[in-house]
Protein backbone atom coordinates (compact mmCIF):
# COMPACT_ATOMS: atom_id res chain seq x y z
CA UNK A 1 0.00 0.00 0.00
CA UNK A 2 1.20 3.46 -0.42
CA UNK A 3 2.15 5.60 2.38
CA UNK A 4 -0.62 7.92 1.91
CA UNK A 5 -3.02 5.22 2.17
CA UNK A 6 -1.50 4.08 5.42
CA UNK A 7 -1.82 6.92 7.21
CA UNK A 8 -5.65 7.14 7.66
CA UNK A 9 -5.37 3.13 9.05
CA UNK A 10 -2.51 4.03 11.21
CA UNK A 11 -4.89 7.29 12.60
CA UNK A 12 -7.35 4.25 13.72
CA UNK A 13 -4.64 2.06 15.24
CA UNK A 14 -3.85 5.23 17.20
CA UNK A 15 -7.05 5.80 18.31
CA UNK A 16 -7.76 2.69 19.00
CA UNK A 17 -4.66 1.73 21.36
CA UNK A 18 -5.51 4.98 22.99
CA UNK A 19 -8.71 3.58 23.49
CA UNK A 20 -8.00 0.65 25.15
CA UNK A 21 -4.97 2.27 27.38
CA UNK A 22 -6.81 4.57 28.84
CA UNK A 23 -10.37 2.69 29.96
CA UNK A 24 -8.83 0.27 31.23
CA UNK A 25 -6.64 2.33 33.65
CA UNK A 26 -10.17 4.32 34.15
CA UNK A 27 -12.91 1.53 34.42
CA UNK A 28 -10.90 -1.74 34.63
CA UNK A 29 -11.20 -2.71 38.40
CA UNK A 30 -13.09 -5.22 40.34
CA UNK A 31 -16.93 -3.48 41.67
CA UNK A 32 -17.91 -5.39 44.25
CA UNK A 33 -16.50 -5.19 47.78
CA UNK A 34 -14.41 -8.49 47.71
CA UNK A 35 -11.23 -8.61 50.06
CA UNK A 36 -7.88 -8.57 48.05
CA UNK A 37 -4.46 -9.87 49.56
CA UNK A 38 -1.96 -7.39 48.78
CA UNK A 39 1.77 -7.82 47.99
CA UNK A 40 3.99 -5.32 46.92
CA UNK A 41 5.01 -5.20 43.24
CA UNK A 42 8.90 -7.07 43.93
CA UNK A 43 11.23 -4.41 41.12
CA UNK A 44 14.14 -6.82 41.57
CA UNK A 45 13.42 -9.02 38.22
CA UNK A 46 11.88 -5.63 36.47
CA UNK A 47 14.08 -5.71 32.53
CA UNK A 48 15.65 -2.39 31.81
CA UNK A 49 15.90 -1.47 28.69
CA UNK A 50 19.57 -0.45 27.81
CA UNK A 51 20.25 2.09 24.80
CA UNK A 52 22.85 -0.17 23.36
CA UNK A 53 20.62 -1.26 20.05
CA UNK A 54 19.21 1.25 17.54
CA UNK A 55 15.65 -0.52 16.55
CA UNK A 56 15.30 1.72 13.10
CA UNK A 57 17.60 1.89 10.48
CA UNK A 58 18.43 5.53 9.45
CA UNK A 59 16.84 6.19 6.33
CA UNK A 60 18.02 9.02 4.43
CA UNK A 61 15.85 12.03 3.87
CA UNK A 62 14.49 12.50 0.27
CA UNK A 63 14.59 15.96 1.33
CA UNK A 64 18.32 16.81 1.21
CA UNK A 65 19.92 19.62 2.56
CA UNK A 66 20.79 21.04 -0.60
CA UNK A 67 17.07 20.94 -2.11
CA UNK A 68 15.94 24.82 -2.67
CA UNK A 69 11.90 23.60 -1.97
CA UNK A 70 12.77 22.00 1.38
CA UNK A 71 11.62 24.74 3.90
CA UNK A 72 8.61 25.54 1.31
CA UNK A 73 7.78 21.63 1.26
CA UNK A 74 7.80 21.19 5.14
CA UNK A 75 5.83 24.37 5.90
CA UNK A 76 3.44 22.53 3.34
CA UNK A 77 3.13 18.56 4.69
CA UNK A 78 2.80 20.62 8.64
CA UNK A 79 -0.04 22.63 7.30
CA UNK A 80 -1.40 19.37 5.36
CA UNK A 81 -1.10 17.31 8.86
CA UNK A 82 1.47 15.08 6.78
CA UNK A 83 4.62 13.50 8.84
CA UNK A 84 7.77 14.33 7.86
CA UNK A 85 10.04 11.44 6.59
CA UNK A 86 13.23 11.34 9.11
CA UNK A 87 11.59 14.06 11.96
CA UNK A 88 9.83 13.13 15.21
CA UNK A 89 5.91 13.69 14.07
CA UNK A 90 5.03 16.56 16.33
CA UNK A 91 1.44 16.94 14.17
CA UNK A 92 0.99 13.18 15.20
CA UNK A 93 2.29 13.44 18.99
CA UNK A 94 -0.50 16.40 19.19
CA UNK A 95 -2.98 14.55 17.45
CA UNK A 96 -2.56 11.59 20.16
CA UNK A 97 -2.82 14.13 22.80
CA UNK A 98 -5.81 15.62 21.44
CA UNK A 99 -7.35 11.80 21.20
CA UNK A 100 -6.27 11.07 25.01
CA UNK A 101 -7.56 14.62 25.80
CA UNK A 102 -11.10 13.94 24.06
CA UNK A 103 -11.34 10.23 25.31
CA UNK A 104 -11.25 11.66 29.09
CA UNK A 105 -13.50 14.23 28.86
CA UNK A 106 -15.44 11.49 27.57
CA UNK A 107 -15.28 9.02 30.10
CA UNK A 108 -15.44 11.56 32.59
CA UNK A 109 -18.77 12.92 31.13
CA UNK A 110 -20.37 9.06 31.58
CA UNK A 111 -18.86 8.92 35.01
CA UNK A 112 -20.72 11.58 36.15
CA UNK A 113 -23.70 10.86 33.79
CA UNK A 114 -24.37 7.44 35.16
CA UNK A 115 -23.38 8.51 39.22
CA UNK A 116 -25.92 11.65 38.95
CA UNK A 117 -28.75 9.16 40.13
CA UNK A 118 -26.73 7.52 42.95
CA UNK A 119 -25.87 11.31 44.02
CA UNK A 120 -30.14 12.06 43.87
CA UNK A 121 -30.53 9.00 45.75
CA UNK A 122 -28.22 9.79 48.55
CA UNK A 123 -29.91 13.35 48.77
CA UNK A 124 -33.06 12.00 49.45
CA UNK A 125 -31.21 9.12 51.55
CA UNK A 126 -29.98 12.08 53.99
CA UNK A 127 -33.17 13.78 54.05
CA UNK A 128 -34.73 10.41 56.04
CA UNK A 129 -34.81 9.56 59.39
CA UNK A 130 -32.55 6.87 60.32
CA UNK A 131 -34.54 6.12 63.62
CA UNK A 132 -37.92 6.22 61.96
CA UNK A 133 -37.62 5.77 58.20
CA UNK A 134 -40.20 4.18 55.26
CA UNK A 135 -37.99 0.62 54.30
CA UNK A 136 -40.13 0.97 51.54
CA UNK A 137 -38.89 4.17 50.33
CA UNK A 138 -35.19 3.32 51.03
CA UNK A 139 -35.28 0.13 48.87
CA UNK A 140 -36.94 2.02 45.74
CA UNK A 141 -34.37 4.70 46.63
CA UNK A 142 -31.69 2.35 46.32
CA UNK A 143 -32.90 0.35 43.09
CA UNK A 144 -34.20 2.89 41.11
CA UNK A 145 -30.41 4.86 41.50
CA UNK A 146 -28.71 1.38 39.58
CA UNK A 147 -31.83 1.24 36.95
CA UNK A 148 -32.84 4.38 35.67
CA UNK A 149 -35.97 2.18 34.41
CA UNK A 150 -37.89 1.51 36.88
CA UNK A 151 -41.41 2.76 37.55
CA UNK A 152 -41.98 5.53 40.14
CA UNK A 153 -42.46 5.22 43.38
CA UNK A 154 -45.93 5.46 43.91
CA UNK A 155 -46.12 1.93 41.53
CA UNK A 156 -43.63 0.44 43.28
CA UNK A 157 -45.40 0.88 46.80
CA UNK A 158 -48.45 0.30 45.09
CA UNK A 159 -47.36 -3.37 44.18
CA UNK A 160 -45.98 -3.78 48.14
CA UNK A 161 -49.58 -2.84 48.72
CA UNK A 162 -51.22 -5.24 46.94
CA UNK A 163 -49.59 -8.18 48.61
CA UNK A 164 -50.29 -6.38 51.82
CA UNK A 165 -54.02 -6.60 50.83
CA UNK A 166 -53.47 -10.39 50.21
CA UNK A 167 -51.96 -11.14 53.63
CA UNK A 168 -54.83 -9.11 55.10
CA UNK A 169 -57.11 -11.40 52.98
CA UNK A 170 -55.15 -14.63 55.06
CA UNK A 171 -56.04 -13.17 58.59
CA UNK A 172 -59.44 -12.22 57.68
CA UNK A 173 -59.98 -16.18 56.51
CA UNK A 174 -58.41 -17.83 58.85
CA UNK A 175 -60.01 -15.55 61.74
CA UNK A 176 -57.00 -13.73 63.18
CA UNK A 177 -56.74 -10.65 65.01
CA UNK A 178 -55.22 -8.25 61.66
CA UNK A 179 -53.47 -5.68 64.56
CA UNK A 180 -52.06 -8.42 66.36
CA UNK A 181 -47.79 -9.06 65.48
CA UNK A 182 -47.42 -13.04 65.38
CA UNK A 183 -50.47 -13.09 63.71
CA UNK A 184 -49.52 -10.83 60.70
CA UNK A 185 -45.89 -12.59 60.84
CA UNK A 186 -47.73 -15.67 60.20
CA UNK A 187 -49.40 -14.61 56.86
CA UNK A 188 -46.75 -12.95 55.47
CA UNK A 189 -44.52 -16.08 55.71
CA UNK A 190 -47.48 -18.12 54.08
CA UNK A 191 -46.80 -16.13 50.83
CA UNK A 192 -43.12 -18.01 50.89
CA UNK A 193 -44.52 -21.78 51.92
CA UNK A 194 -48.21 -21.75 50.57
CA UNK A 195 -50.31 -21.20 47.44
CA UNK A 196 -52.72 -18.36 48.85
CA UNK A 197 -55.97 -16.89 47.08
CA UNK A 198 -56.73 -13.01 46.86
CA UNK A 199 -59.56 -11.59 45.94
CA UNK A 200 -59.35 -8.58 43.67
CA UNK A 201 -62.45 -6.11 43.99
CA UNK A 202 -61.88 -3.99 41.09
CA UNK A 203 -61.78 -6.87 38.60
CA UNK A 204 -64.15 -9.27 40.71
CA UNK A 205 -61.90 -12.16 39.95
CA UNK A 206 -60.19 -14.33 42.04
CA UNK A 207 -56.49 -15.01 41.55
CA UNK A 208 -54.65 -18.04 42.54
CA UNK A 209 -50.82 -16.75 43.92
CA UNK A 210 -48.29 -19.45 43.82
CA UNK A 211 -45.79 -19.37 46.75
CA UNK A 212 -42.80 -17.04 46.00
CA UNK A 213 -39.92 -19.53 44.93
CA UNK A 214 -36.05 -19.07 44.89
CA UNK A 215 -33.96 -18.24 41.48
CA UNK A 216 -31.15 -20.19 41.76
CA UNK A 217 -29.84 -18.39 38.89
CA UNK A 218 -27.14 -15.94 38.99
CA UNK A 219 -27.83 -15.99 42.82
CA UNK A 220 -25.16 -13.34 43.97
CA UNK A 221 -26.11 -10.53 40.87
CA UNK A 222 -22.82 -11.04 39.60
CA UNK A 223 -24.12 -11.35 36.05
CA UNK A 224 -26.85 -8.87 36.36
CA UNK A 225 -27.61 -6.95 39.40
CA UNK A 226 -30.99 -6.57 39.48
CA UNK A 227 -31.21 -9.96 39.92
CA UNK A 228 -31.03 -9.01 43.62
CA UNK A 229 -33.58 -6.19 43.44
CA UNK A 230 -37.50 -6.37 45.11
CA UNK A 231 -38.59 -4.67 42.09
CA UNK A 232 -37.65 -7.71 40.02
CA UNK A 233 -39.12 -10.08 42.83
CA UNK A 234 -43.00 -7.92 42.11
CA UNK A 235 -42.24 -8.90 38.86
CA UNK A 236 -41.01 -12.70 38.59
CA UNK A 237 -42.25 -13.71 41.90
CA UNK A 238 -38.56 -15.08 42.35
CA UNK A 239 -36.10 -13.90 44.38
CA UNK A 240 -32.92 -14.62 46.82
CA UNK A 241 -31.53 -14.45 50.39
CA UNK A 242 -31.27 -10.15 49.60
CA UNK A 243 -34.51 -9.41 48.18
CA UNK A 244 -36.88 -12.15 49.87
CA UNK A 245 -36.48 -10.31 53.53
CA UNK A 246 -35.89 -6.92 52.42
CA UNK A 247 -39.89 -7.28 50.75
CA UNK A 248 -41.25 -8.81 53.83
CA UNK A 249 -40.27 -6.17 55.71
CA UNK A 250 -41.74 -3.56 53.40
CA UNK A 251 -45.03 -5.63 53.13
CA UNK A 252 -44.82 -5.94 57.28
CA UNK A 253 -44.75 -1.94 57.06
CA UNK A 254 -47.59 -1.85 55.00
CA UNK A 255 -49.20 -3.77 57.80
CA UNK A 256 -47.82 -1.93 60.68
CA UNK A 257 -46.28 -4.79 62.28
CA UNK A 258 -42.70 -5.51 63.33
CA UNK A 259 -40.33 -7.51 62.57
CA UNK A 260 -36.67 -6.98 62.00
CA UNK A 261 -34.01 -8.28 59.55
CA UNK A 262 -31.10 -10.46 60.84
CA UNK A 263 -27.13 -11.08 59.29
CA UNK A 264 -25.02 -14.45 59.06
CA UNK A 265 -22.33 -14.69 56.49
CA UNK A 266 -23.29 -13.69 52.64
CA UNK A 267 -26.71 -14.27 53.86
CA UNK A 268 -29.65 -12.83 55.32
CA UNK A 269 -32.95 -13.59 57.19
CA UNK A 270 -36.05 -12.19 59.50
CA UNK A 271 -36.44 -12.51 62.90
CA UNK A 272 -39.53 -11.54 64.75
CA UNK A 273 -41.25 -12.14 68.66
CA UNK A 274 -43.87 -13.11 69.93
CA UNK A 275 -46.16 -12.32 73.34
CA UNK A 276 -43.36 -14.06 75.47
CA UNK A 277 -40.68 -12.63 73.59
CA UNK A 278 -39.66 -15.97 72.14
CA UNK A 279 -37.42 -15.39 68.70
CA UNK A 280 -38.50 -16.95 65.40
CA UNK A 281 -36.00 -16.92 63.04
CA UNK A 282 -38.22 -16.97 59.27
CA UNK A 283 -35.93 -18.28 56.52
CA UNK A 284 -37.24 -17.19 53.52
CA UNK A 285 -35.26 -19.02 51.12
CA UNK A 286 -37.65 -22.02 51.49
CA UNK A 287 -40.15 -20.68 54.15
CA UNK A 288 -39.41 -22.68 57.06
CA UNK A 289 -38.05 -21.74 60.80
CA UNK A 290 -35.08 -22.88 61.66
CA UNK A 291 -33.39 -22.25 64.94
CA UNK A 292 -31.13 -20.19 66.63
CA UNK A 293 -28.50 -22.83 67.89
CA UNK A 294 -28.72 -24.46 64.17
CA UNK A 295 -27.78 -21.46 62.89
CA UNK A 296 -24.77 -20.71 64.66
CA UNK A 297 -23.28 -23.96 63.84
CA UNK A 298 -24.34 -24.39 60.27
CA UNK A 299 -22.77 -20.93 58.73
CA UNK A 300 -19.67 -19.15 59.11
CA UNK A 301 -20.14 -17.53 62.63
CA UNK A 302 -17.94 -17.22 64.88
CA UNK A 303 -17.51 -16.33 68.57
CA UNK A 304 -16.36 -12.87 67.84
CA UNK A 305 -19.31 -12.23 65.34
CA UNK A 306 -21.82 -13.34 67.74
CA UNK A 307 -20.37 -11.44 70.56
CA UNK A 308 -20.55 -8.11 68.60
CA UNK A 309 -23.69 -8.93 67.54
CA UNK A 310 -22.60 -8.82 63.65
CA UNK A 311 -24.43 -12.10 62.85
CA UNK A 312 -27.70 -13.57 64.45
CA UNK A 313 -28.87 -10.58 66.14
CA UNK A 314 -31.69 -8.06 65.17
CA UNK A 315 -30.92 -4.62 62.94
CA UNK A 316 -31.39 -1.72 64.59
CA UNK A 317 -33.69 1.07 62.62
CA UNK A 318 -30.14 2.97 62.23
CA UNK A 319 -28.63 -0.09 61.11
CA UNK A 320 -31.02 -1.10 59.11
CA UNK A 321 -30.94 2.10 57.36
CA UNK A 322 -26.87 1.78 57.14
CA UNK A 323 -28.20 -1.42 55.39
CA UNK A 324 -30.49 -0.26 52.15
CA UNK A 325 -27.96 2.61 52.26
CA UNK A 326 -25.17 -0.01 51.47
CA UNK A 327 -27.72 -0.94 48.62
CA UNK A 328 -27.10 1.93 47.02
CA UNK A 329 -22.81 1.37 47.74
CA UNK A 330 -22.84 -2.01 46.36
CA UNK A 331 -25.32 -0.63 42.99
CA UNK A 332 -22.38 2.23 42.69
CA UNK A 333 -19.46 -0.26 42.91
CA UNK A 334 -21.01 -2.76 40.19
CA UNK A 335 -22.30 -0.05 37.61
CA UNK A 336 -19.15 2.54 37.98
CA UNK A 337 -16.58 1.12 40.29
CA UNK A 338 -13.99 2.64 43.10
CA UNK A 339 -13.66 6.29 43.48
CA UNK A 340 -14.62 9.43 45.43
CA UNK A 341 -18.45 9.09 45.29
CA UNK A 342 -18.28 5.46 46.56
CA UNK A 343 -16.01 6.59 49.08
CA UNK A 344 -18.32 9.48 49.80
CA UNK A 345 -21.37 7.21 50.15
CA UNK A 346 -18.87 4.67 52.20
CA UNK A 347 -18.34 7.69 54.53
CA UNK A 348 -22.00 8.28 55.17
CA UNK A 349 -23.11 4.27 55.79
CA UNK A 350 -20.40 4.34 58.27
CA UNK A 351 -21.36 7.65 59.69
CA UNK A 352 -24.70 6.00 60.69
CA UNK A 353 -23.43 2.25 61.81
CA UNK A 354 -19.30 2.38 62.46
CA UNK A 355 -19.68 -1.44 62.02
CA UNK A 356 -21.43 -1.94 58.59
CA UNK A 357 -19.75 -5.02 56.83
CA UNK A 358 -20.09 -3.98 53.22
CA UNK A 359 -18.61 -0.06 54.15
CA UNK A 360 -16.03 -1.29 56.25
CA UNK A 361 -14.88 -3.67 53.07
CA UNK A 362 -15.25 -1.17 50.76
CA UNK A 363 -13.37 1.34 52.63
CA UNK A 364 -10.44 -1.55 52.91
CA UNK A 365 -10.75 -1.82 49.41
CA UNK A 366 -10.28 1.82 48.03
CA UNK A 367 -7.65 2.34 50.38
CA UNK A 368 -5.93 -0.62 49.00
CA UNK A 369 -6.17 1.19 45.43
CA UNK A 370 -4.73 4.71 46.44
CA UNK A 371 -2.03 2.68 48.28
CA UNK A 372 -1.21 0.87 44.93
CA UNK A 373 -0.95 3.98 42.66
CA UNK A 374 1.00 5.69 45.45
CA UNK A 375 3.24 2.44 45.52
CA UNK A 376 3.63 2.58 41.57
CA UNK A 377 4.42 6.14 41.84
CA UNK A 378 7.45 5.73 44.03
CA UNK A 379 8.87 3.35 41.68
CA UNK A 380 7.25 0.31 43.90
CA UNK A 381 9.76 0.05 46.46
CA UNK A 382 9.87 -2.97 48.68
CA UNK A 383 7.88 -4.02 51.78
CA UNK A 384 10.98 -3.61 53.88
CA UNK A 385 11.06 -0.33 52.38
CA UNK A 386 7.85 1.62 52.70
CA UNK A 387 8.59 3.45 56.07
CA UNK A 388 11.21 5.34 54.01
CA UNK A 389 8.61 7.13 52.18
CA UNK A 390 6.69 9.16 54.76
CA UNK A 391 3.41 10.16 52.46
CA UNK A 392 3.53 6.58 50.98
CA UNK A 393 3.53 4.99 55.03
CA UNK A 394 1.00 7.23 56.02
CA UNK A 395 -1.34 5.18 52.71
CA UNK A 396 -0.21 1.76 54.09
CA UNK A 397 -1.43 2.22 57.34
CA UNK A 398 -5.09 3.65 56.22
CA UNK A 399 -4.73 0.28 54.40
CA UNK A 400 -3.81 -1.61 56.76
CA UNK A 401 -6.30 0.01 59.97
CA UNK A 402 -9.14 -0.46 57.55
CA UNK A 403 -8.70 -4.13 57.36
CA UNK A 404 -8.22 -4.53 60.98
CA UNK A 405 -11.41 -2.67 61.53
CA UNK A 406 -13.21 -5.35 59.09
CA UNK A 407 -11.41 -8.42 61.06
CA UNK A 408 -12.71 -6.94 64.13
CA UNK A 409 -16.15 -7.50 63.25
CA UNK A 410 -15.65 -11.14 63.14
CA UNK A 411 -16.24 -11.20 59.81
CA UNK A 412 -16.19 -14.57 57.39
CA UNK A 413 -17.21 -14.80 53.91
CA UNK A 414 -18.82 -17.67 52.82
CA UNK A 415 -17.55 -19.59 49.70
CA UNK A 416 -20.26 -19.14 46.57
CA UNK A 417 -20.39 -23.05 46.47
CA UNK A 418 -20.65 -23.84 50.09
CA UNK A 419 -23.00 -21.28 50.24
CA UNK A 420 -25.08 -23.49 47.72
CA UNK A 421 -24.71 -26.39 49.64
CA UNK A 422 -25.81 -24.62 52.81
CA UNK A 423 -29.09 -23.49 50.85
CA UNK A 424 -29.94 -27.11 49.47
CA UNK A 425 -29.52 -27.99 53.41
CA UNK A 426 -32.34 -26.00 54.37
CA UNK A 427 -34.43 -28.84 52.52
CA UNK A 428 -33.40 -31.58 54.88
CA UNK A 429 -33.24 -29.39 58.33
CA UNK A 430 -36.65 -28.45 57.95
CA UNK A 431 -37.39 -32.78 58.47
CA UNK A 432 -35.10 -32.39 61.85
CA UNK A 433 -36.99 -32.59 64.94
CA UNK A 434 -35.43 -29.22 66.45
CA UNK A 435 -36.47 -26.83 63.87
CA UNK A 436 -40.34 -28.89 63.34
CA UNK A 437 -40.39 -27.55 66.88
CA UNK A 438 -40.08 -24.13 65.94
CA UNK A 439 -42.80 -24.12 63.25
CA UNK A 440 -45.36 -26.43 66.05
CA UNK A 441 -44.66 -23.71 68.53
CA UNK A 442 -46.01 -21.01 66.04
CA UNK A 443 -48.45 -22.83 64.71
CA UNK A 444 -50.03 -23.54 68.74
CA UNK A 445 -49.76 -19.86 68.91
CA UNK A 446 -51.88 -19.56 66.25
CA UNK A 447 -54.50 -21.77 67.33
CA UNK A 448 -54.36 -19.22 70.55
CA UNK A 449 -54.52 -16.33 68.43
CA UNK A 450 -57.84 -18.04 66.96
CA UNK A 451 -59.75 -18.22 69.97
CA UNK A 452 -58.62 -14.91 71.85
CA UNK A 453 -57.67 -11.80 71.05
CA UNK A 454 -54.51 -10.63 72.44
CA UNK A 455 -53.43 -6.89 72.86
CA UNK A 456 -49.96 -7.12 72.89
CA UNK A 457 -47.68 -5.06 70.67
CA UNK A 458 -44.33 -6.03 70.07
CA UNK A 459 -42.03 -2.60 70.69
CA UNK A 460 -39.33 -1.99 68.40
CA UNK A 461 -36.07 -2.19 69.42
CA UNK A 462 -34.26 0.79 70.88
Amino acid sequence: MHGKNLMPLLRLIMVYVTITIFTSSVIGQPATPKFESFQPTSTAHTPVLQPTQQFFPVQRNSLTLNDPYREQNLRLMQQGGMDIPGQPSINRQQQIAAVREVLREEAHERRDGASRPFQNSLRQFMQLNPDNFSITKAVYLAESAYDPNMPPYEQFEGAIKEWAALVKQTLKREGLNPANNTAINYAIQKLYRHTNTYYNSQTKKTYTIPPLRYDFEDMMGDKDWKKMFVSKLLQTKTGQCRSFPLFYLCVAEQLNTKAYLSLSPNHSFIQHFDSTGHRYNFECTNGNLVSQTWLAQSTFVNATALKNGTYLDTLSSKQLFAYCLSDLLLGYLMKIGYNNVSDQITKQILNIDSTNITALMTQANYNTYIFRDRLQEAGNPPPDAISNYPLLNAFYNNMQNAYKKVEQTGFQEMPPETYRKWLQSLELEKRKQQNKLEQERLENEIKKLKKIRPTFINRPKQ
